[in-house]
């Protein structure tokens, strides 16, 4: 049955009545004009649900108040924007790299990325005839000046530009399919090396692909500190030096972001963007009640605060001038 219109006045008692959630006043009631009923009560009510009743409805920490829900949301938006960041500096940078390395793998350019010859031999015809496929549909499909250009007067698009305008996708995929030696000079900059001292390409291209899960649900407003998927986690040597109990979780989760960003950024840069993180997460931490500040730790995978703390411990050094030498 469709639910009967209520205006923001009605809402706020609903709130009070019904669900027990403190909700009066003028500012109370802008947040509601602000954010959306749906928006923030169904969105970020979960953390403060103590138990169900027998008729299954939700009942509330008492002295449960719309602001420490508008805290939890504004929480989130914060994150989002953290996060959004730094993801596509790496985005940006990594699809650099892998650009300048095809090209020099490929007869430094000769052989265009549109040709199978360009990709893993050991790969299936079929597999990488999608891949090119695939990434010419999205160079057709930009509408960039630069792409236009090219195609005017090259007739042709360029790794390098090629690889700026394709979905995240499908430049995992490209990359995923390119030659041995491409993936292994993007693992040996960044360190992704497994404990055999081998090139991990798992891990390389399972947190690009988590990289680009987390960016695609901040750039479309989702919320994101609760955003997993499961028994999909992937084993790193950073994350073994937090905790045991990290092993015991299958799945990924937010924390599982902040280990892999470890890889991809240099060491400084790693450290404030982790107290970006930090703060963000102790702020929530000093406007919410304990009981759901620690269901929102627990959701984005992380154990223990300190554990953050921990990740920029042992400095991680990235020579990027080594690109032309592997």
């Amino acid at each position: 049955m469709q639910k009967d219109f209520l205006t923001h006045n009605q809402q706020m008692k609903r709130l009070r009545d019904s669900k027990k959630i403190v909700c009066s006043g003028s500012i109370d009631k802008e947040i509601l004009c602000r954010t959306g009923y749906f928006n923030l009560i169904n969105g970020y009510k979960q953390p403060f649900v103590a138990s169900m009743d027998e008729n299954g409805n939700h009942i509330y920490y008492r002295g449960t108040s719309i602001r420490e829900i508008y805290a939890l949301k504004q929480f989130d938006d914060n994150l989002r924007s953290i996060l959004l960041k730094q993801i596509t500096k790496v985005e940006e940078e990594i699809r650099a790299l892998a650009a300048y390395k095809f090209d020099e793998v490929n007869d430094n350019g000769k052989i265009a990325w549109f040709q199978i010859e360009a990709y893993d031999a050991q790969r299936d015809a079929a597999t990488i005839m999608k891949v090119i496929s695939s990434t010419y549909h999205d160079v057709e499909l930009s509408k960039q000046e630069y792409v236009q250009y090219y195609l005017k007067h090259h007739k042709f698009i360029p790794t390098w530009i090629m690889v700026k305008v394709i979905s995240f996708s499908n430049f995992i995929n490209f990359l995923n399919c390119s030659k041995d030696k491409v993936k292994k000079s993007i693992c040996t900059i960044y360190g992704i090396i497994d404990n055999d001292d081998r090139c991990d390409f798992e891990l390389l291209i399972g947190s690009l692909h988590w990289l680009r899960t987390i960016r695609n649900v901040c750039a479309h407003n989702e919320r994101v500190y609760t955003v997993k998927h499961k028994g999909g986690r992937i084993k790193t040597k950073y994350m073994d030096m937090l905790a045991p109990s990290y092993l015991n979780d299958r799945d990924k989760r937010v924390i599982d972001l902040l280990v892999f960003m470890k890889y991809f950024t240099p060491h400084n840069e790693y450290q404030r963007f982790i107290s970006d993180v930090e703060k963000t997460i102790e702020k929530l931490q000093r406007e919410i009640r304990r009981a759901a500040f620690d269901k929102v730790r627990a959701e984005l995978g992380i154990k223990d605060m300190n554990h953050l703390k921990k990740l920029c411990e042992n400095k991680k050094v990235i020579n990027y001038n080594k690109l032309s030498t592997l």
